[in-house]
């Protein structure tokens, strides 16, 4: 196993690896045509660190993550810590290539470089994956934030009657309401929520839900 900085030349590998990892799992929603780029004034990372894992010259893992300028360690929401705070944005290794510690390796190597970029402590979010909470667990993280992603209806949701019409002028949906006034749009069910407390997942009719995470991880 090599790894190695991320070169522009390995996008489209990059890519094809996060889609094949994040399909499988509770990141599917996170599927992306681009590769992330991070500029400062909207991330407020000093530096990033990008890294890749390859196995017999195929890249089959990747990890981004951020060191925080001084301003969003000083301002940040999670960690009320002294230093330098980092966040892993991208973390993802090729389903045929899991379970072989290509992500172990990959996490390593980042924490390493974070440590050397001067970062005292990074942030890590995660949604349910027992494989990817008990990583985390097991370098020392302990969390400090969750909240629940649901995909379901609210219960108390308005059910609105609607007139479909087709205009033939315009080749649109003319679609109206029982006040006659025209919908311009409207909300498909189920959707997805963030709930941010487990009480609030009573106001659901819930067809699937997860637990997200954020850990804390020391680097010292």
């Amino acid at each position: 196993m090599n790894i190695r900085p991320y070169r522009p030349e390995d996008r489209d590998a990059w890519l094809d690896v996060r889609a094949k990892a994040y399909s499988r799992s509770q990141f599917n929603d996170q599927i992306g045509a681009e590769r992330e780029q991070y500029p400062e004034d909207e991330f407020g990372y000093a530096q990033v660190i990008q890294l890749i894992a390859e196995v017999n010259g195929q890249l089959v893992g990747l990890i981004d993550a951020g060191v925080y300028t001084a301003e969003r360690s000083q301002s940040d929401l999670y960690v009320q810590a002294p230093g330098t705070g980092s966040y892993i944005e991208i973390f993802a290794v090729d389903p045929g290539a899991q379970r072989q510690g290509v992500g172990r390796a990959l996490l390593t190597a980042c924490l390493a470089a974070l440590r050397q970029a001067g970062a005292d402590h990074v942030e890590i979010f995660t949604r349910s994956d027992p494989a990817a909470n008990h990583l985390y667990q097991r370098l020392g993280a302990r969390e400090i934030a969750h909240n629940w992603r649901v995909l379901g209806s609210r219960k108390d949701a308005a059910s609105p009657r609607y007139h479909w019409a087709l205009d033939h002028t315009t080749q649109e949906l003319a679609v109206t309401a029982t006040t006659d006034d025209r919908v311009l749009f409207r909300a498909e069910q189920p959707q997805w929520f963030t709930v941010f407390t487990e009480a609030g997942l009573a106001a659901f009719d819930i067809e699937t839900h997860y637990l997200e995470r954020t850990y804390f991880l020391s680097l010292h």
